[in-house]
Parts: C-alpha cells; sequence; structure tokens
C-alpha cells in the first residue's frame, strides 16, 4: 500500500486544472464556462482549488477581467500544451468507425434542415447517422463529431469548411397576420409595426446571426435597440408563433422554406444577403479518412449546386 502511494502523481484535480486552463485561454471565467457547459460558480470554486492546491494565486482580479499570475502562466502554459497533447493523441487512438456518422448541428438545422434530408442522407452515406444538437458551437469540438454545421463566414481557424447554403434574410410573416396589418412596411418597421410583435431569435453566442438591429442598420431604419425584443430562444418555436399569428420575424432561406410553400408563411420586403455568410459544412483531415464522410460531403454539395 505504502509503494502504491508513493507512486501515485501529485496533480491538483482534474476537473479544476480544466477549469483553470480554460478560463486562462478565454482570460474570462464566463467564457470558460461556456465551453464546459457549467455555471459560472463552479470554475470559480474550481479555480479556488487550483489556488489552494498550489498554495498561491493563478489569476488576479481587476474590475470585471482576470489577469493571470506569473504562476498562473506558467501553469497555463503546462496545462495547455499537456491537454494538446492529450486531444491529438486521443484523435490518433479513437477507433474509427465507418458505419456511423455523427453530425453537429444546432436545434434549428437539426429540425429544419437536416431531419427532412436524413433518409437521403443515410443512403448516400451507406451508414447511420447521429446528432450531437447544441446551439453552443464550442461543443461540436468532441472528437467524436465527424462534422458540424455552422454558421459563419467560411473562417473556422484549422478546420476545413464547405458552403451549404449563402445567407439570404427576409421579413416572415402569416398570411393571416399580414391580412390583420396590412399598415405593415418593411422599410418602415418603427412606425408601422407594434415593437412586441418583432419576435427576436438574437445571437446568444455572438456567431453573427441576422437580429434586428443588425437588419434595421443594414436597411438605414431608425429601429433602436434601446427597448428590448421579444425573445425566443428556439429558433424553431420562433416559427410556430409566427406561423400562429403572433409576430413576425426574420427568416433564413432554406430553413423555412417548407412553411413558404404550404403558404403558412410569406416573405416581405427587402432580401439581405451579407459577404461570404452562410451555414457551412465543418470538419477537418480525420473526418475525411472515413469513406462514408466523402460519400456524404459530396451528397450534401451536390444537393445545394442542383
Amino acid at each position: 500500500m505504502l509503494s502504491n502511494y508513493m507512486q501515485r502523481r501529485r496533480l491538483p484535480p482534474l476537473n479544476a486544472l480544466l477549469a483553470f486552463e480554460a478560463a486562462a485561454r478565454h482570460g474570462s471565467f464566463t467564457r470558460a464556462a461556456e465551453e464546459l457547459s457549467v455555471a459560472q460558480p463552479a470554475v470559480t470554486r474550481h479555480i479556488a482549488n487550483i489556488e489552494n492546491w498550489l498554495g498561491t494565486p493563478v489569476f488576479t482580479r481587476r474590475g470585471n477581467k482576470v489577469v493571470l499570475t506569473d504562476q498562473g502562466r506558467e501553469l497555463a502554459e503546462l496545462a495547455t500544451s499537456g491537454f494538446d497533447r492529450l486531444e491529438l493523441g486521443l484523435r490518433n487512438i479513437l477507433a474509427s468507425d465507418d458505419r456511423e456518422l455523427r453530425v453537429g448541428a444546432s436545434f434549428g438545422i437539426s429540425h429544419l434542415w437536416l431531419m427532412p434530408r436524413i433518409s437521403g442522407m443515410r443512403i448516400a452515406a451507406g451508414a447511420t447517422i447521429n446528432f450531437l444538437t447544441s446551439d453552443n458551437y464550442r461543443e461540436f469540438d468532441d472528437p467524436t463529431v465527424d462534422f458540424s454545421i455552422q454558421f459563419g463566414t467560411g473562417d473556422f481557424g484549422d478546420k476545413r469548411a464547405d458552403l451549404l447554403f449563402p445567407e439570404t434574410c427576409q421579413i416572415i410573416a402569416s398570411p393571416d397576420y399580414l391580412a390583420a396589418h396590412p399598415e405593415l412596411d418593411a422599410h418602415r418597421l418603427a412606425e408601422t409595426t407594434d415593437r412586441k410583435h418583432l419576435l427576436e431569435h438574437g445571437d446568444p453566442y455572438d456567431r453573427g446571426w441576422m437580429s434586428w438591429p443588425k437588419f434595421a442598420e443594414l436597411t438605414g431604419q431608425p429601429l433602436s435597440s434601446d427597448h428590448p425584443f421579444e425573445r425566443v430562444a428556439s429558433y424553431p418555436t420562433m416559427l410556430d408563433m409566427i406561423a400562429a399569428g403572433e409576430g413576425v420575424g426574420l427568416g433564413y432561406w432554406g430553413l423555412e422554406d417548407r412553411l413558404i410553400e404550404k403558404g403558412q408563411l410569406m416573405r416581405v420586403g427587402p432580401e439581405l444577403s451579407r459577404k461570404n455568410c452562410g451555414y457551412y459544412m465543418v470538419y477537418d483531415a480525420r473526418a475525411e479518412a472515413k469513406k462514408t464522410f466523402r460519400k456524404l460531403r459530396a451528397h450534401l454539395l451536390s444537393d445545394q449546386n442542383s
């Protein structure tokens, strides 16, 4: 028993070290909590455990900011280097099951874009397709995810990306709502629309999604963001509310197409597109090694180009 004890590694608690490394990398306890999918107080407790274990502070607090101490900076370099090596090594030894593909996607993309295509995707790939569904793109760094579908401008760091469909946004409303509010003018929203009827999905993870303030800026409208819009966190839920006549929202071509085809929604006003913005298929070289992935990628790209 004594020899086993003496051989035990003298390391701080792993969960605390993970929280510290994330906080050091982001320079923020809040961003670290988002990455780890925990509450911010949990990160604060982990940092306190690290400091107690070391017997020295690893961060100094300057107002709302946290700054690494000299000892914290040294530990951060060791931790990041060690975790990077471990992650790369695990990617190489993870069993590569070519019979299954795991896709990371937001709730909106999964429900509105992927599920209507799932049968064709499975046939094209010749594999089972499963999902990791989250609106937090950081979760798609999970090494079990073969590829993800993300909104952006095409720059995803060291990952590769293919554009699936470009951004085209337009105001959407139900036929009944438009009939009941003939005064609605897409070019004069502040004057012709009740503010509480402007349903807003927002951009909670700062991915650049279109929002009412951005729409107003691009169309030159005096639509102040000082007063809150009617916030709806789930994009599919927002579409259901709009189809039910509860208000108007900003739609993305490619996501609400089936509701448009069924006559449940109508598009009004200007079409807005920003350079390089759209939904991309994001992956790395590990995914390309799978034959099933290559077949599915070819299928999705040809489907969008047809």
